[in-house]
């Protein structure tokens, strides 16, 4: 089964160009994962990091001089104690809304705050000469400390100790008071409060012994003013006719009368247009001849017209019933032709009759309406009248109104504030002086010691972000596809690593390795096998009708990166799915094979090495039958070391052995130099079917696989894919379904494919 890999740039929604929010969240989301694991990784930077800043943190806090806090509260009331009625308009607290009260507040909280009011509390204590208040306790050398305390203001440090603040939702002030001494915090807290107090109340006496005089001289003032108004506004309304009722009332009475009027005049204007028409159309229809103007009338009025057409209709029917049956000459037709004629008469009687009614109650109507008109003018005249008159009277009226209100609020004033000086109540009064602190409030350990956590876990934070992006090793699949994304390369596989067996010893280097290189083998139902097995179906998908036989090339950016031990589990994973494999060490620098199948003895130098010399045969140095392998594995190791291996492996020598070995064997496998260090994997890599580039996680850096790619890529190389190698198996473990494989011993029956 083959190894899921993740791509980027690919999505399975099958929607192309999704929407921007939901990718903008993913975004999002992948990027807190990525944060997340890099804290993950870095866990112990961000721990030391905050157990650092905690231990600064404790270290402060106990360095740090402890404060205690005293607050007295006072309660304020802007408008002072209600000894008498308010005055409306005249006090000077009248009205105090909430925005009053803080600019109030405001006002008081600035004279606590003065230099005057903290002067008078500082000599109250006796405080200006203590070290301890000064600051300058600390100063050991005895010329320092009084050239310290000659250049401090004692009044303003006492104003840095002192506090004023609003208590919500009243209108209860606290004064507080911070000091390193807990029974000097108290003293200082009521002194000021008592040096505030004394200086409202003295200024509170002296405004009001000010103001009585003031008010006395204006209240004398007011008084004349009063007694001018009254005389001026009463002898306008001698002269003007307007004593019996007052002018608004005379206003009232004209304003209703031509309210009343013009509402008569309209109706009447209404009334005569209505009779005007009315009266136009009968006319009309008199002139025409027509009887239809009786309709014009009232159904009561119309009753005589109706009997009148309904006796000329019957004297109709009879005459034409005689007319028919006796003609013009018989007294009978004669009879009823004279009541037909009479009727007629009548008829135009009243229809001129019915003319003259409309007639009469046109002019009636005209007159109605001519007689409300001038009587609507004249109370127009009379409010046109009393508009000439009102500014004047409106002025005298309004001066004299003034001067009463201003001589009734000054008199009030003064009365208010004679008894107020008598009682000399403050608007301030204390509600509870401060007492002595129990716990200081300074410094405030369990906040300092949170902020040095949280301190210390952004900093551990940052530190584990910056530590992590400036390290390039590839942490993990992903970290290898970014590497190589702009190669087009695929990751092929990954190979998890291997925990020590106890059962070997943990210091058995040696077996440890052997272990490692031949798992595939000896757990043919592992995780490594199941990988391996990934890797070669990759790759036979890759190299696919490239011949009978195929020929690999492993190498790695640099050493120590596991290329030999990934050689060989892809070998025993070649031969467990049937395959002859014949693996050949070339690297002829510092060759591995031979620690794992070592040759016979007496052949040691035997090898690729010897063969390319000319020295030995291939079927001599080749090896079968080895130790704890599979009979299908052929493994030819490097020989005795040459002086040049380039030279060798550039040789037509090289190039015959590799046909020799493709022609027996149906996969070879090359375990080839590092291609950062020497130029070997680039000299053999035209001379097989494809490279394959192995990557050690965490050890691994991106710009050494970029540049071995690079340098590959030099020459006719096929460049097949990268090997991700010692890849956690927990971290993947959760992602690949690890839990599935077991690991059973190489004595049950390998797989085949």
């Amino acid at each position: 089964m083959g190894a899921r890999r993740h791509t980027p740039g690919y999505s399975t929604g099958g929607a192309v160009g999704g929407d921007s929010g939901e990718a903008g969240a993913t975004d999002a989301l992948d990027a807190l994962l990525r944060l997340l694991a890099i804290l993950g990784r870095r866990w112990l930077v961000v721990v030391v990091t905050t157990m650092l800043a905690v231990a600064i943190g404790i270290l402060a806090v106990s360095l740090l001089r402890p404060y205690w806090r005293a607050t007295a509260t006072l309660v304020v009331n802007p408008g002072g104690p209600q000894v008498l009625d308010k005055v409306v308009g005249v006090n000077e607290e009248e009205g105090n809304d909430r925005l009053g009260y803080q600019q109030y507040f405001e006002t008081q909280r600035e004279i606590i705050l003065s230099r005057k009011v903290a002067k008078a509390a500082l000599a109250e204590l006796g405080l200006a000469d203590d070290p301890t208040f000064l600051g300058t306790d600390a100063i050991r050398d005895a010329e320092q400390r009084a050239q310290a305390e000659e250049q401090t203001d004692p009044v303003a440090r006492l104003q840095g100790m002192v506090q004023v603040e609003k208590v919500r939702a009243s209108r209860v002030m606290a004064i507080s008071a911070e000091y390193p001494d807990p029974e000097l915090a108290e003293d200082i807290a009521n002194a000021v409060v008592h040096a505030y107090l004394e200086h409202i109340t003295r200024q509170r006496s002296d405004t009001g012994t000010r103001a009585k005089s003031d008010l006395e001289s204006e209240l004398v003032t007011a008084n004349t003013t009063l007694e001018d108004a009254e005389k001026a506004l009463e002898r306008f309304k001698r002269e003007n006719k307007i004593t019996s009722i007052s002018l608004e009332d005379r206003q009232n009475l004209i304003a209703q009368n031509i309210s009343t009027l013009s509402s008569a005049a309209k109706a009447a204007q209404a009334d005569r247009i209505a009779i005007e028409a009315t009266y136009k159309q009968g006319k009309k229809l008199q002139s025409e001849g027509s009887l239809a103007g009786a309709s014009l009338l009232s159904t009561g009025e119309r009753i005589i017209f109706d009997r009148m057409l309904a006796e000329r209709l019957d004297a109709e029917t009879a005459f034409n019933d005689i007319d028919v049956r006796y003609g013009e000459r018989h007294p009978r037709w004669k009879k009823s032709k004279l009541r037909l004629d009479t009727i007629e008469t009548r008829i135009e009687d009243e229809s001129l009759g019915l003319v003259r009614t409309l007639e009469a109650r046109y002019k009636a109507a005209k007159e109605t309406e001519t007689k409300l008109e001038a009587a609507l003018e004249r109370e127009r005249e009379k409010a046109l009248e009393l508009g000439r008159l009102e500014p004047a009277f409106r002025t005298l009226e309004r001066e004299a109104t003034n001067a009463a209100d201003t001589y009734a609020k000054l008199r009030s004033r003064t009365d208010e504030i004679e008894v107020s000086n008598r009682v000399e109540v403050p608007p301030v009064e204390i509600l509870d002086e401060a007492t002595r602190p129990v716990v200081p409030v300074r410094p405030r350990k369990l906040v300092l010691l949170a902020v040095a956590v949280f301190a210390g876990l952004a900093l551990g934070s940052v530190a584990a972000v910056v530590i992590d992006l400036r390290d390039h090793r590839i942490r993990s699949t992903i970290d290898l596809e970014r590497a190589l994304s702009g190669f087009g390369l695929p990751t092929l596989g990954q190979l998890p690593g291997l925990p020590a067996d106890p059962a070997l010893g943990v210091g058995n280097v040696r077996a440890q390795r052997r272990r490692r290189d031949l798992y595939t083998h000896l757990y043919p139902q592992s995780l490594m096998a199941e990988r391996c097995r990934s890797i070669r179906t990759s790759l036979a998908f890759m190299i696919s009708g490239q011949g009978s036989s195929i020929a690999l090339l492993v190498t790695s950016p640099a050493s120590s990166e596991g290329k030999s031990s990934t050689a060989m589990n892809m070998a025993l994973s070649y031969c467990q799915a049937n395959k002859k494999v014949c693996l050949v060490d070339a690297d002829m620098r510092r060759p591995r094979l031979h620690q794992v199948f070592p040759q016979a003895v007496g052949k040691e130098d035997y090898g690729l090495a010897t063969v390319l010399a000319g020295r030995h045969e291939l079927g001599e140095a080749l090896q079968t039958e080895l130790e704890g392998a599979p009979e299908r594995l052929t493994v030819l190791t490097c020989g005795a070391l040459p002086e040049s291996p380039a030279e060798l492996l550039e040789s037509p020598a090289c190039r015959r052995v590799m046909a020799q070995l493709r022609e027996r064997f149906d996969v070879v496998i090359i375990d080839s130099p590092p291609a950062l260090p020497v130029t070997d994997p680039l000299i053999l890599a035209p001379q097989v079917d494809g490279v394959v580039l192995v990557a050690r996680c965490r050890a691994t850096t991106r710009t050494d696989i970029q540049r071995a790619l690079t340098i590959l890529r030099q020459g006719d190389t096929n460049l097949l894919g990268v090997v991700l190698n010692e890849l956690d198996a927990r971290e993947e473990g959760r992602r690949y379904g690890s839990e599935y494989y077991t690991y059973r011993a190489h004595d049950e029956a390998p797989e085949a494919s």
